[in-house]
């Protein structure tokens, strides 16, 4: 009798599914997609990862001749959700908690399915639903990461520390137009995959944190148990900041890299390094920005204009404004009639702006070399106003805690990459730093040549050496905060 009760749920099973295939009529809609706006009112529906993207993808199915996605007439998994589930298995190993794609949920479905006990036909549409809701979100978090941009700043500046990262700038994707698109041409897990990062790095750290997690379960008595969870958040953290990255830089050619808290620039061809020299960054109170542009321009010879940090923070906070601008040559000019014109430092009486936030005048050091901007800067726009320059304080580079600018990226080796620039990318061949020039002489690039400021606090080299870095801003702590909200396991 048991058997026989079975028999029927599971035909009455099929016969639900054969109603929702493809064969229904515009008059008589398949059970799922009559039940839909009742599903979508269920607060089990609120409560999907991706609720509103799911319910577009079922409506444009239901638009169609279609309606379930990943179950077929016999109620069991197409190889299109076998695919899925190997996946969402694998994500672990991009630094993922498979757990946050219902991946135990949808585990005990398939286990009753496996069993042949009877399960409602809502209840197998529920199964679908959270397979779409799992590859969407799954889709996301490869494609632009965990972190919230919004959540980050949130987090700072909630401490009242600084917050200088721009917002990431991803491709868009329709997530319902993906899913849709791919299960058309049964490529899921391919699908998926093209979304993680493409950077040779990220595949390195990727492999490191299987390496550490691995030798974490296989030898724990070796390894410090402290040490190696505190390596394993780095690496899930910095795994998830290259999701922030546009894809194809690499891929595509040449970039710049300038890593802030391994206070290195890197130019990379194709993921390997042909130029790598010191930086030194902005110190923690005046951090360097996070962003992505491109450089356009050199200028050689170059003068230098205080920017209103450096006015406001050491020039009119000074003990002796006079004192300063004199140790540091720096000129003193006003605007009058929209021209400026040099003043007399020691004619001004400083005491009237002395830890004011501004003065009406300007501050600049001519070229030479005592100008703090070396012989070359190196221009990409941006909204912060920094660029790559040269220093007159070359000794700095002998220090290890390399945080001691306002905001600017100071090179070791500025003529190198000016080199470079100029032989590597056809520009002209005829500006030479070492040549005499007239002051600020601008060199157009005819490649404008991507450049990275990111903020990656450890790297694995081609050899799998780790390397671990100072959180010089205090991202760590935070992105770590927000990431654990999602479920990611520092394991």
């Amino acid at each position: 009798m048991k058997t026989s009760i079975l028999t029927l749920a599971r035909v009455f099973a099929i016969a639900i599914f054969l109603l929702s295939s493809s064969a229904w009529s515009d008059e008589i809609p398949p059970p799922f997609c009559a039940q839909l706006i009742e599903l979508k009112k269920s607060p089990r529906f609120d409560r999907l990862t991706r609720a509103i993207e799911t319910a577009q993808f079922y409506n444009r199915r239901c638009e169609g001749s279609e309606s379930i996605a990943w179950l077929d007439e016999n109620g069991t998994l197409t190889p299109d959700a076998t695919e899925l589930l190997d996946t969402i298995d694998r994500s672990y190993d991009e630094g993922l908690n498979p757990q946050r794609y219902h991946r135990d949920e949808i585990s005990q479905a398939l286990e009753q399915l496996k069993n042949n006990e009877f399960i409602p036909p809502e209840s197998l549409f529920w199964l679908d639903i959270l397979l779409s809701d799992a590859y969407m979100t799954l889709a996301k978090d490869l494609n632009e990461g965990l972190s919230e941009w919004d959540e980050l700043r949130s987090y700072k500046t909630a401490k009242g520390e600084k917050f200088e990262w721009d917002r990431p700038s991803i491709e868009p994707i329709s997530y319902p137009e993906y899913l849709a698109e791919y299960l058309k041409f049964h490529r899921i897990a391919r699908s998926l995959t093209s979304l993680s990062p493409d950077y040779e790095e990220y595949r390195r750290l990727r492999d490191a944190l299987h390496a550490f997690r691995s030798a974490a379960a296989n030898e724990p008595g070796k390894i410090n148990g402290s040490t190696s969870q505190k390596l394993i958040e780095k690496l899930l953290i910095n795994l998830d900041r290259f999701r922030w990255l546009p894809r194809g830089i690499e891929k595509n050619g040449t970039y710049i890299d300038v890593n802030i808290p391994s206070f290195t620039l890197r130019v990379v061809d194709h993921g390997y390094e042909i130029l790598r020299m010191k930086t030194i960054v902005g110190r923690s109170e005046r951090p360097t920005p996070i962003l992505y542009s491109k450089i356009s321009y050199a200028v050689l010879n170059p003068s230098w204009t205080a920017p209103q940090t450096i006015i406001r923070k050491d020039i009119l906070e000074s003990k002796d404004i006079s004192a300063f601008l004199q140790s540091h040559d720096i000129r003193v000019y006003e605007r009058i009639g929209g021209e400026l014109y040099e003043v007399d430092p020691s004619q001004i009486d400083w005491s009237l702006y002395a830890g004011k936030k501004q003065s009406p005048y300007t501050f600049k050091t001519d070229a030479g070399d005592t100008n703090p901007l070396g012989k070359v800067k190196f221009l990409f726009p941006n909204s912060h106003f920094v660029y790559l320059h040269g220093t007159n304080t070359p000794a700095l580079f002998k220090k290890t805690n390399r945080a001691l600018s306002s905001g600017c990226i100071r090179l070791s080796s500025p003529q190198k990459l000016y080199d470079y620039l100029m032989d590597r990318w056809e520009n002209p061949v005829d500006k030479n730093t070492d040549t005499p020039e007239e002051p600020d002489t601008s060199v157009h690039l005819q490649k404008k040549l991507p450049i990275f400021l990111r903020y990656m606090t450890i790297s694995a080299d081609q050899n799998s050496t780790v390397t671990v870095y100072n959180d010089i801003y205090g991202y760590d702590e935070a992105q770590w905060a927000i990431l654990k909200k999602k479920g990611v396991r520092g394991e």
